[in-house]
């Protein structure tokens, strides 16, 4: 797929119901639900924010929010989450499954599932999960997870997804207390095969949720032992900082 910007004015968000990009990007997606519908901003406070307010009001399952910046994005805890404009993926996708008392910790761990097999089989790099919800390359933070449960209007239970990947960053796009524990695809790429090529951000995302769903499938039939055999393959291992 040919990599393409989506860019567009500052704080006037445009939902990508047609057009030729949109159409290129589902035309690429190896996914049967998952992109359904896609909304696209230049600037949010939060993705997961707003696909909370679109889940509320019935957005269908796969329904994906996407932005190129975000102002208060956030992690586990409330934890700020940091990322340059234009450089990183920062998604959430609508998930309608109720989920059984034993899954409640899966939805984190699929998002993280994904994007470190998309991140391996796309670039050859080792990305590996640290446990609940970060993905690192050489025990560096390179995408985060955060899901949120909710009801909406009819009292139907639904998970927001939300992830965020730093995908083209470079060094300084860090600020200084982070530039020993983050990097980004593209840094992690460039020290692994001393090339420095920007990464299609919209190829990495459509592997992403190729994964996802194929992951999300199996917890909605309880293939819970065959996403914990997945897991444990992709783990960080032990005693890692």
């Amino acid at each position: 797929m040919a990599c393409e910007s989506y860019t567009q004015n500052m704080n006037q968000p445009r939902v990508f119901t047609f057009g030729a990009k949109i159409k290129k990007l589902r035309a690429t997606l190896q996914t049967a639900f998952i992109g359904c519908q896609i909304e696209h901003h230049s600037q949010v406070a939060s993705t997961n924010d707003i696909a909370l307010a679109r889940g509320k009001t019935g957005a269908a399952e796969g329904t994906l929010i996407i932005a190129e910046h975000q102002t208060a994005g956030r992690g586990r805890y409330g934890r700020s989450w940091e990322a340059p404009s234009g450089k990183c993926l920062l998604v959430s996708v609508i998930l309608r499954h109720r989920l059984l008392r034993d899954q409640i910790a899966l939805p984190n761990l699929i998002g993280a599932m994904a994007i470190a097999k998309a991140i391996r089989i796309t670039q050859g790099l080792d990305a590996r999960i640290k446990m609940p919800n970060d993905v690192r390359i050489e025990k560096k933070k390179v995408a985060g997870v955060l899901t949120e449960l909710a009801y909406d209007e009819a009292g139907q239970p639904f998970l927001v997804l939300g992830f965020g990947v730093n995908v083209n960053c470079v060094l300084d796009d860090f600020p200084l207390e982070l530039r020993e524990t983050a990097t980004s695809v593209r840094m992690a790429y460039a020290l692994s095969e001393n090339e420095n090529p920007e990464i299609c951000r919209a190829s990495l995302l459509c592997d992403i949720l190729r994964h996802l769903e194929q992951s999300y499938l199996q917890l909605k039939t309880g293939e819970t032992d065959l996403i914990m055999n997945q897991f444990e393959v992709l783990r960080e291992n032990e005693g890692s900082h």
